[in-house]
């Protein structure tokens, strides 16, 4: 735990994030619903990237040996995945919070239902 205010209220957020994920991580339908996988476009959004940048995080992660998400038909991304590795590797915590909150704001828009 940090000493600096700022930085322990974003821990706690963080943390509340976390519980509030494992009170339903049984339920992956209502993860996906609320933001819990991105594509690769989505994912280049919310972190202000273009998609190549977000296909080389793809692979940094896996060279680190973690992986940002799974590849079937399209990339599927791991929203906690890349916040954790946007912290960790690409500009610390207020990288982070930046992409998190840039989430907030795309999110509803492209869980509009579609016609």
């Amino acid at each position: 735990m940090a000493d600096d205010p700022r930085a322990l209220a974003a821990e706690l957020d963080r943390f509340a994030d976390r519980l509030r994920r494992l009170e339903r991580a049984d339920d992956v339908i209502d993860s996906i619903s609320n933001g819990g996988l991105l594509t690769v476009p989505q994912a280049a959004a919310v972190c202000e990237i273009s998609d190549q940048t977000c296909y080389r995080w793809i692979a940094d992660a896996e060279r680190r040996g973690g992986s940002l998400g799974l590849k079937r038909a399209t990339w599927l991304i791991g929203t906690e995945r890349l916040l954790d590795y946007i912290e960790k590797y690409q500009g610390g915590l207020p990288a982070r919070v930046k992409a998190k909150n840039r989430l907030r704001e795309l999110w509803p828009i492209w869980s509009e239902p579609q016609d």
